[in-house]
């Protein structure tokens, strides 16, 4: 397990970024196990630890075997320490320390830092922890580690996709459907505003356009496979098989997309270090056997210039670029880069 962006949040915001230990409140930065927080260390600056009450290892210091595994890593069992105090609490195996006095301390400690606070900075720690969780509540819905084995699938010359996986995507569709977000955060909004657009018609193109393989696999549906020999009909079908799938792969680079940007500005407005240790999410391009490579996709600055950005260019401009192309040409985006297909799209709108 790890540390993730709610309990780091938790644990920063209402230690105040110092010292839990009595008469320390020494001031610390964040260590994200990054070479840049190594160096920092090497120049003087003072890295906070976040300690761990209860240790996971049998042999660590105040380990509780009834202690459940998925708390170890929580805002609960999280204390920040500076490094001279964490060594301190952790010395012959804790024996000085006890989990209630730990637990005493970081409450003793919190409640200074809330006291120093005034109305309006305790409102605005209250909302952006409320943030913190549902940029959590977020990733799990849209499993964004496994975004690269999604997008690969999607990205097949034959694209397909997994039952559970578009399950897991049509319930991440409807949750961004009816959520409400923070105005407080109104370039984040913006970000998620756009992701759901291109969610609605990622879903909706899926839906037309997949057919089920099995009770386990959906595969993009192949009308000119299932005719008898009509070489007129055939050439119609597999153009609009050539628009369906390049239009798929335009919207899987689209979401990839709009995912960054949701991940850039609520690391700008939520939280400095959201992501700062994980990063953006790839994609996989690529036909699944002989050739894979990785994209990172987002947003160029001209794209997100304006009050109220919408950078996602919709299915019917889309549509109308790619058929465009594939009425004169069934082949003509064979072969493309995928990201500078949709590159070229954007120069037409």
């Amino acid at each position: 397990m790890s540390i993730n962006v709610l309990n780091r949040k938790l644990l920063w915001g209402r230690a105040g970024n110092r010292c839990a230990f009595p008469a320390c409140s020494q001031t610390l930065t964040a260590d994200l196990g990054t070479e840049d927080s190594e160096l920092l260390a090497t120049v003087g600056v003072v890295m906070g630890e976040e300690a761990h009450i209860r240790s996971a290892r049998p042999d660590g210091p105040r380990y509780d075997a009834e202690y459940a595994d998925s708390k170890l890593d929580s805002y609960e069992n999280l204390l920040l320490l500076c490094p001279t105090h964490h060594t301190l609490i952790d010395k012959n195996s804790g024996a000085g320390f006890s989990v209630v006095k730990l637990e005493e301390m970081k409450a003793s400690h919190e409640r200074l830092v809330t006291e120093s606070l005034g109305a309006g900075e305790k409102s605005q720690r209250e909302l952006s922890e409320r943030m913190a969780a549902l940029l959590l509540v977020w990733e799990q819905k849209m499993e964004l580690d496994q975004w690269e084995s999604v997008t690969g699938l999607l990205n097949q010359p034959i694209p397909i996709l997994d039952d559970a996986s578009y399950s897991q995507m049509t319930q991440a569709g409807a949750w961004l459907l009816k959520m409400r977000w923070p105005s407080r955060f109104p370039r984040t909004e913006l970000a998620f505003r756009n992701l759901r657009h291109v969610m609605g018609d990622l879903l909706n193109h899926l839906q037309n356009c997949m057919e089920s393989e099995n009770e386990y696999v959906w595969r993009l549906r192949r009308d000119y496979k299932n005719i008898s020999w009509d070489p007129d009909a055939y050439k119609t079908l597999f153009a609009e098989f050539q628009v369906e799938r390049f239009y798929l792969y335009v919207l899987v680079i689209e979401a990839t997309k709009a995912i960054n940007w949701v991940i850039a500005e609520a690391a700008s407005e939520v939280d400095v270090f959201y992501r700062f240790d994980q990063g953006l999410i790839l994609m996989r391009d690529g036909d699944g056997v002989f050739k894979t490579w990785m994209l990172r996709l987002e947003y160029e600055s001209g794209e997100l210039d304006g009050e109220t950005p919408a950078p996602h260019p919709g299915k019917d401009a889309i549509v109308e670029f790619l058929k465009g192309h594939i009425s004169r040409d069934a082949h003509y985006f064979e072969g493309y880069n995928l990201a500078a297909l949709v590159r070229e799209i954007e120069t037409v709108l």
